[in-house]
């Protein structure tokens, strides 16, 4: 007898014995009750009447293993869940996770993943592609025209529809925000600290100087509620719908806009203080229309034209002050910001749906 079966238990060696012998028992006679079958002539139609009631038995069995195992894979995954959402066990496999996607670099230089908006292409979305001959609306443009009590048409059929961009110079007059002298840093912080929708929003996109120790925005809005810190800048995207509507109580839609465009279904908060640098800040825009409102301070933009433009058109450089609002269509148009130098500034960037042939 091998070692083996040596350290088998007669107890259970005889009741595996058993099971076995039963299983082969049962095994018996089926088979011997099929060949009777078969020599009284039955076919197959018949034969499965006759077997239905074991064939239900056995399906019925089948079926409670599946249900038991599916409630213990929700079970299971319900308490993995619980115990990562703790803040101590989801520290350590963020680190853990890091540290594999670092090893597996000499693999698989997943560095590329990590800016895409989205991991897989969607064949029913097909984004339009420039060509050379849609460089001729950008050839000449030298400068962005700043304009004043302009209507909605003249907007669009002397820059949107020629994709060149412009400034409106008197678009904010009327807005509440605009003839609120106390107006800072400290209405914006408020609205996210004080809604408990809010708090714990998650922006889609976040840029900084400042080291927080964490990527949520409430750290860093914590961060520079504390006066002593200074010479920073951030923008970042609300797509989170309670902070989309919530940051519209800062904006209106601008006189020269037709009730026809739908509302912005992104927005951006720009902010700096005090954050003196010549480096423009690039912001991933999804295509449409574009509003950048300049509430407190100043911007310095840059608008450079897309591959294949870049080669035949200039970039646009100006700078938006309070109370300006920079509008274009990002179709040709990648934009990038710096802070006005030796001033705090706070600014707000729309996203809408932007559709020519039904403008």
């Amino acid at each position: 007898m091998s070692s083996t079966n040596k350290n088998i238990r007669p107890g259970k060696r005889q009741k595996e014995l058993e099971y076995c012998e039963k299983l082969q028992l049962v095994d018996a006679e089926l088979m011997s009750f099929y060949q009777y079958c078969q020599q009284m002539g039955f076919t197959e139609a018949e034969m499965e009447v006759i077997c239905s009631p074991l064939l239900e038995a056995m399906h019925k069995n089948t079926l409670k293993k599946m249900l038991k195992s599916a409630v213990i894979v929700i079970l299971l995954g319900t308490v993995l869940y619980t115990v990562v959402q703790m803040g101590t066990v989801a520290m350590h496999l963020t680190a853990f996770g890091r540290i594999i996607m670092i090893k597996a670099l000499p693999f698989w230089d997943w560095r590329s993943l990590f800016y895409e908006s989205c991991l897989m292409t969607n064949p029913f979305y097909n984004e339009y592609i420039l060509t050379e001959d849609d460089c001729v609306s950008c050839e000449a443009l030298e400068h962005v025209d700043r304009v004043n009590k302009v209507s909605y048409d003249y907007i669009l059929d002397n820059y949107l529809n020629r994709d060149a961009p412009l400034i409106v110079t008197d678009a904010m007059e009327a807005w509440p925000v605009m003839n609120t002298d106390d107006f800072y840093f400290d209405n914006i912080t408020q609205l996210y600290l004080q809604d408990e929708k809010l708090i714990d929003t998650v922006p889609c996109i976040l840029t900084t100087n400042l080291r927080t120790g964490s990527s949520d925005l409430l750290a860093f809005l914590k961060r520079i509620h504390n006066p002593s810190v200074d010479k920073w800048f951030v923008h970042w995207q609300n797509c989170d719908i309670h902070a989309v509507k919530a940051l519209r109580k800062f904006y209106q839609r601008p006189y020269f806009l037709s009730s026809s465009v739908s509302p912005a279904h992104f927005n951006w908060v720009l902010m700096s203080s005090d954050y003196n640098t010549n480096n423009y800040k690039k912001v991933e825009l999804d295509s449409g229309l574009i509003m950048l409102a300049q509430l407190r301070g100043s911007t310095v933009f840059k608008l450079s034209p897309h591959n294949p433009c870049n080669v035949s058109c200039p970039e646009l450089l100006g700078d938006l002050q309070e109370g300006e609002i920079l509008v274009f269509t990002n179709y040709l148009w990648n934009f990038e910001y710096r802070p006005g130098h030796r001033l705090d500034s706070v600014a707000i960037l729309t996203e809408t749906v932007w559709d020519e042939s039904t403008s």
